[in-house]
């Protein structure tokens, strides 16, 4: 094989089948021979994904649809909405998407890159004396480094042990055997983050971070006082529905220690010698793995994901917190995304327990993993959509839930596979109108959303047949739907627009600032754009207005209605909800009480879990509830509307029409408005993060006032504990509820007082509209000023032969984008 086929394929992100092309000595001259030769495509790309995109990408190359000076690629997809594919996955049509830069490279934006790097070396290299050079140098420097930011969007993949998560997502990657999957029971408090590895060393990478010290030395305490005062109490159980836990934190005791666990105390197994194997956790430092295959990986991450008793062999899952997995030569799938294996709620370990809300609250897409067969009956799959809506919804950022169900071809029928494949292709019909159905019953998720055609979808997926293709097809398998579901949640052209308009705009200013002084102009455009500043934030003011006045409005109904109500939901919810077992619920209520007002329930094998209990959410509810038509309209994660986030949008310093009227500084308002653009997608992120803090501050601030009576509650012991700690709670929630609601009231109203000071860009000031102006203001005259008072052009670097470049990436990159735009 030569060095144009092992570039074609590095291209193309085909790099792991290189091996193949070499073996089979396919060189350039008979490359482009395979065009049609769907068998021999098939020996050297097993894979039907991979196979897809190499078809296509030799249909371009034989069609001379790639430009060989610049490697162009532009990669097939059957639309621009993630998620959805046409259903002939034989025969996609060609929606031209750019996927990289105008060089379409398989290493993303290098070649921009390198360009914006050569520029920082430039201004690095010895400041001149004058110190307005020096303030122009470290503004620009300041400028490239916020290029680089990425943020990633953030896929949720939550589903019961057993329900074929690890499966899937190996499928999807086509890394067979990168996670532990198998008859092995998964931790299920372990999240798992997967990600592709942007270096150039082709390796995976495995990065665990544990628990801390403290932390299992408090859980250990736990677990052994929970052991000992079950001690001959068979007839501690709760019937309380839902399905059973695949562990207990007994088996974590005997995965970590054996048989040295058996009748140990907290000291002897905090004892050093338990942890020789792993001196990280005693170091509280991160465990790093890094092998060539994605099976010598899998091998090592085993005793850290996965809980096996039969094994002899030390496990170290209970100690950890999460894990994240990095993977070669996925760029086209996991580039700007990261796939999060989540456990279905919290944990009773309080800082795996504010990591899980806080990567729920970050989730900008959510997969609900369940076996088709029990995917409408089975509780758990709802139950943990249930309880994470509201961390998804007003209180995080998703756009977009899917539900997978898994093992379709779990079917029955073997004699024929045609019928085989019949059977189980109708089944698959009848199972996504079903999930449809009951998604559309779900009330909760409907209060926290705007719900569009595009926000709910169903797969059925069966991870088994797409490897093998032995009754389904790949299409079949709707595997290839979720990889393409990836590739347009990567939208590696809107990321590759973002940088190449923000180096093209900072170039566009150094450029500028070799021109001599313009003061005048300066002066004529500084004031037409000030005023279409203040115009444009006087309306975001108003709307900012009009939503404090109906936040108000809801807000005090609710405390109205919090305050005549609470003390029966506190009883029906918590206190004393019906069915409870005075024998065993004093553990829970105190529990709770130790925990500030939340319950996470201890995994018991064979036994039916506890429920979760929130007090504080509980007591939150009216509010919440009566706010949640006012967040759907404000401050919605997706859809238009009234929102602030559209009036953002609509917001623009008209810097075209200044452009026809000043030709003189058209280079500055090319760089101005590239940095309207960037304000403001970071004002909508900071809006968006706030927001959250204003969906979560009526249960927080319902937990500080009740805190006292927590701390009371829970010390409390004897033969009377339960009615005593009963007692202690309504007393309290009696004597402070007017109060403890207006406070939440006042607290909520504050924060959004706040983020109308704020709408914060870089600093927090005291007075809203005036601050945004002077914010605004001064990064948009400092830009102008740092260019067109620079007295010698001397002082500003060379970057002639940079701009050009960049100007010509950015003129293919808009051309490219609007060329695709017309074709779909």
């Amino acid at each position: 094989m030569d060095d144009y086929v092992k570039r074609k394929l590095q291209e193309w992100v085909l790099s792991e089948y290189i091996d193949n092309f070499k073996g089979q000595q396919i060189s350039e001259t008979n490359f482009k021979l395979l065009l049609g030769e769907e068998k021999a495509q098939e020996a050297l790309i097993p894979p039907w994904g991979p196979r897809l995109i190499f078809k296509k990408k030799l249909e371009e190359l034989c069609n001379n649809q790639i430009e060989p000076s610049t490697s162009k690629m532009l990669s097939p997809c059957a639309t621009s909405t993630p998620g959805k594919r046409n259903t002939d996955e034989a025969n996609p049509p060609i929606t031209k998407r750019l996927c990289g830069t105008s060089l379409g490279r398989a290493d993303g934006l290098t070649k921009e890159k390198q360009i914006m790097k050569r520029v920082k070396g430039k201004l690095q290299s010895k400041p001149a004396d004058q110190q307005s050079s020096l303030k122009f140098k470290e503004f620009l420097s300041h400028k490239i480094k916020v290029l680089e930011t990425d943020k990633k969007e953030v896929v949720g993949v939550f589903g019961k042990t057993g329900a074929g998560k690890s499966s899937l997502i190996n499928s999807i990657l086509d890394k067979g055997n990168l996670l532990p999957s198998g008859d092995v029971s998964a931790c299920t408090s372990v999240m798992i983050q997967v990600e592709a590895n942007m270096t150039r060393d082709g390796k995976y990478t495995a990065e665990i971070e544990f628990i801390t010290h403290e932390e299992w030395e408090e859980e250990l305490q736990s677990i052994l006082a929970e052991r000992k005062s079950e001690e001959g109490n068979d007839d501690e159980k709760e019937d309380s529905g839902g399905d059973t836990d695949e562990y207990d934190d007994a088996d974590k005791i005997y995965a970590l220690y054996r048989e040295d666990g058996n009748e140990a105390s907290v000291n002897n197994l905090m004892d050093s010698r338990h942890f020789k194997s792993i001196p990280e956790f005693l170091l509280g430092k991160k465990k790093e793995f890094k092998t060539s295959q994605a099976e010598e990986l899998s091998r090592e991450l085993w005793c850290y994901l996965r809980s096996d008793i039969l094994s002899t062999e030390q496990q170290y899952w209970p100690l950890v917190k999460s894990v994240t997995i990095k993977i070669p030569n996925v760029k086209d799938l996991l580039e700007h995304v990261v796939l999060i294996d989540l456990p279905g709620n919290g944990d009773c370990n309080k800082s795996r327990d504010e990591m899980w809300k806080s990567v729920v609250g970050r989730c900008t897409t959510v997969w609900i993993v369940s076996e088709i067969n029990r995917t409408v009956s089975e509780k758990e799959a709802w139950e943990i959509l249930d309880r994470s809506v509201s961390y998804l919804g007003h209180g995080g950022q998703c756009r977009s839930i899917s539900f997978i169900c898994t093992k379709t071809d779990n079917i029955g029928v073997d004699y024929d596979m045609k019928k085989e494949r019949d059977s189980i292709l109708s089944r698959n019909m009848v199972a996504k109108k079903k999930v449809e159905e009951k998604f559309n019953k779900q009330t909760k998720i409907k209060e926290q959303f705007n719900i569009d055609k595009d926000f709910f979808q169903v797969f059925t997926v069966s991870s088994k047949e797409y490897r093998k293709n032995s009754a389904l097809q790949p299409e079949d398998t709707e595997i290839p739907k979720l990889q393409e579901f990836l590739r347009n949640l990567n939208d590696r052209s809107t990321k590759t627009s973002d940088y190449v308009s923000g180096a093209y705009g900072i170039l566009s200013l150094i450029q500028g600032a070799k021109s001599s002084d313009m003061t005048d102009s300066k002066k004529e455009v500084c004031q037409v754009l000030e005023n279409n500043l203040k115009e444009g934030l006087e309306t975001i003011g108003q709307t900012m207005d009009e939503a404090y006045e109906a936040f108000e409005r809801c807000l005090s109904e609710g405390v109205r209605q919090s305050v005549e109500t609470c003390e029966k939901i506190a009883k029906d919810k918590v206190i004393e909800p019906k069915g409870t077992n005075g024998r065993w619920y004093h553990k829970v209520l105190k529990s709770l009480c130790k925990n500030n007002g939340d319950y996470k329930p201890i995994r018991k094998k064979g036994k039916k879990s506890q429920r979760e209990r929130n007090l504080n959410d509980s007591l939150a509810s009216c509010m919440r509830d009566l706010s949640n038509e006012t967040f759907k309209k404000y401050f919605p994660n997706q859809g238009k509307g009234s929102s602030i986030n559209d009036l953002i949008d609509n917001f623009t310093l008209d810097t075209n029409s200044l452009v026809e009227e000043h030709p003189e500084v058209s280079l500055h308002l090319t760089f101005l408005k590239t940095e309207e653009i960037k304000l403001k997608a970071k004002l909508k992120r900071d809006i968006r993060e706030r927001k959250k803090e204003i969906y979560n501050i009526l249960p927080k601030s319902i937990s500080d006032t009740m805190r006292p009576c927590y701390e009371r509650a829970a010390q409390y012991t004897g033969p009377d504990t339960l009615e005593s700690m009963r007692k202690e709670l309504r007393n309290h929630l009696k004597t402070f509820k007017e109060d403890m609601f207006h406070k939440a009231k006042k607290e909520m109203l504050d924060l959004l007082k706040e983020m109308k000071v704020c709408l914060p860009l870089y600093h927090s000031v005291t007075n809203t509209k005036k601050h945004i102006v002077e914010e605004l203001e001064r990064e948009l005259q400092e830009s102008m000023s740092q260019s067109l008072k620079t007295p010698d052009s001397l002082l500003v670097p060379d970057v002639s032969e940079e701009y050009e470049e960049m100007k010509k990436c950015y003129e293919k990159l808009h051309s490219s984008t609007n060329a695709a735009t017309t074709t779909a």
